[in-house]
């Protein structure tokens, strides 16, 4: 029998929005946005990988691809009934919004995507994609590089929770799903508005990596969070709380 989506839900507005998080947290780094949302005009649900979470770690299951990852995502979907939704996804979860919006664009309003990996998938060199994989056992020097406006007690944290979230085996297979993302040429599929926004200090998804993405969908609108890295819903939350609600406000009623 299959595993129940592992989600949290939150809010009471019609405006529907299915999150997804990123390579390496599960959806608890949403936690300091959670606290400027608007939960009378949306409904919140926030989903969990295959692999992710609190409680042990050792025996876990990942996704297979970003095309497994997506279904997990519509199948959450499913679960709370939702016929229709927009979609806010950060980083690994960004490029997976992009898959679901692609893969059923009839249900997807509208899309958020926070510094987003690529679609058209992102090449490593074999030292840097073994940098990537070695780092689940310090990711703090990672971490801290990617989003420069993280406190010293923010890094640690998030460095310190990865252990506790996920094992190593899920760390490097999602380092696989998303860096091989291969579905760039679906993009026109959907037709709705897309948001990609990048922190102008984030030095890996930056204005230039997203160029092709943002060239790639019918209508996309590409902007920045000031003062912020990698991690803008923790270094800038009210900014990127706002730039989200004011996206999504009209587009899923």
């Amino acid at each position: 029998m299959a595993e129940a989506p592992a989600l949290r839900t939150e809010g009471s507005g019609v405006a529907r929005v299915l999150v997804l998080h990123g390579w390496a947290l599960d959806s608890s780094v949403w936690a300091a946005t959670q606290l400027e949302t608007n939960l009378d005009e949306f409904t919140y649900a926030y989903y969990d990988f295959p692999g992710y979470g609190p409680g042990e770690t050792t025996g876990r299951h990942s996704a297979e691809g970003i095309d497994g990852m997506a279904r997990g995502a519509l199948s959450a979907a499913d679960a709370l009934g939702w016929d229709s939704f927009a979609l806010l996804g950060h980083s690994m979860g960004g490029g997976t919004a992009l898959r679901v919006a692609t893969m059923e664009p009839d249900r997807v309003s509208a899309v958020v995507a926070l510094t987003p990996v690529s679609p058209f998938g992102t090449p490593f060199d074999e030292a840097t994609y073994a940098g990537f994989q070695s780092a689940y056992a310090d990711p703090a020097p990672t971490l801290g590089g990617l989003a420069p406006h993280l406190s010293p007690a923010q890094l640690q944290n998030i460095a310190s929770r990865s252990q506790l979230l996920l094992n190593k085996e899920v760390w490097d297979a999602y380092l696989a799903n998303w860096s091989s993302a291969a579905f760039g040429s679906e993009l026109a599929n959907f037709q709705g508005p897309v948001t990609l926004a990048y922190g102008d200090s984030d030095s890996f998804v930056t204005k230039d990596y997203l160029a092709e993405t943002a060239s790639a969908l019918p209508n996309a609108n590409l902007v920045a969070i000031r003062d912020a890295g990698h991690y803008p819903m923790i270094e800038q939350p009210i900014q990127t709380v706002r730039l989200w609600e004011d996206a999504l406000s009209s587009k899923e009623k």
